[in-house]
């Protein structure tokens, strides 16, 4: 959504509040996700002299596959942020959430995308699984007591002379 400052002077006596709905499907393969839902951005930007505040709730859900089991959890988005658009260019500081106004124009989907990329968490787990697995696909954790010396790998018998050397040092 992009307003140009022409349009928001005309709202100087009170914020003007939008709300809408965005599309980033781009990011599914850049974040590595499997699924990312349309995201719905509500809001109110303020104008000021030389500047707009832009007061941001953005909501939706990332589907991403669980770090135990890989199987797909849906992990939501709720984003509230302030963000400053900034007439002067070489004013902009980027640690106080400011952005250039291009041309006279806000533009905050690049924001918006931004601020969803940034809260994408590194890893999630599903809720119902158990943290100590024991065993999966092909495999099990199995206790050194239940080894068998069957179990224990053999001496290859070019390399007894060196299990030997092995042996008498312990």
């Amino acid at each position: 959504m992009k307003w140009s400052m022409t349009q928001l002077r005309k709202h100087q006596d009170a914020p003007l509040s939008f709300e809408t709905d965005m599309e980033f499907p781009h990011l599914i393969k850049s974040l590595q996700l499997i699924d990312l839902s349309t995201i719905h951005v509500e809001g109110q930007l303020t104008t000021r002299t030389k500047e707009v505040y832009a007061d941001l709730v953005i909501t939706g859900s990332y589907t991403m596959s669980c770090a135990r089991t890989l199987e797909p959890v849906e992990v939501p988005i709720h984003i509230e942020s302030l963000e400053i658009f900034d007439m002067n260019e070489f004013n902009l500081d980027e640690e106080l959430n400011r952005h250039e106004m291009i041309n006279g124009m806000i533009d905050i989907k690049p924001v918006v995308e931004e601020l969803v990329v940034l809260n994408k968490p590194a890893r999630v787990v599903k809720d119902d699984v158990e943290m100590s697995l024991t065993q999966g696909n092909g495999w099990e954790v199995v206790a050194e007591d239940q080894l068998t010396q069957e179990d224990t790998p053999k001496v290859d018998p070019r390399f007894a002379k060196l299990q030997d050397l092995l042996d008498s040092k312990s």
